[in-house]
């Protein structure tokens, strides 16, 4: 998927997202997963709100999809807020000086799962599928954090 200005939206990039019917929607986000990604199975891409000086949020409602999704129970506002998001939002790749957090939140997720290879290694084998699938999530997990270190994302 590509941004505004033709740049691709990969996992990792900061983007910002303007011009949302709801205002929460709007502001500064990071790709957590991205259509492709071995630990995605999704279509849309997954966001996570960020500040423009690199903090994560931990507020209540700091995730987002692009396209936007719209979870409202009225199902005329939701219909409303589709076809705003379709005409008027936009997003945008941007670039921002500290991204500490965002490296630290994908080698957090690497940890957590070489546990779980761990684990899975001893019930399944070192070469079982699910193992195998796990150790190409927690490569993608690493590039990312490193190409995001290295300012390449």
């Amino acid at each position: 998927m590509l941004d505004k200005n033709g740049v691709e939206i990969l996992t990792g990039m900061v983007v910002e997202i303007t011009g949302a019917y709801f205002k929460n929607d709007n502001g500064f986000w990071f790709v957590d997963n991205s259509p492709g990604d071995p630990s995605w199975c999704g279509s849309d891409h997954s966001l996570k709100k960020i500040s423009k000086a690199g903090k994560v949020s931990v507020a209540k409602h700091n995730i987002c999809f692009w396209p936007i999704g719209v979870f409202v129970s009225d199902r005329c506002k939701r219909a409303e807020a589709d076809r705003w998001n379709k005409a008027h939002a936009q997003i945008e790749v941007k670039k921002i000086q500290n991204v500490a957090e965002i490296v630290a939140h994908f080698e957090a997720k690497a940890e957590a799962l070489r546990e779980n290879i761990r684990r899975e290694e001893w019930n399944f084998g070192e070469n079982s599928e699910v193992v195998k699938k796990d150790r190409a999530i927690l490569a993608h997990y690493l590039a990312v954090a490193e190409a995001v270190r290295k300012g390449e994302r």
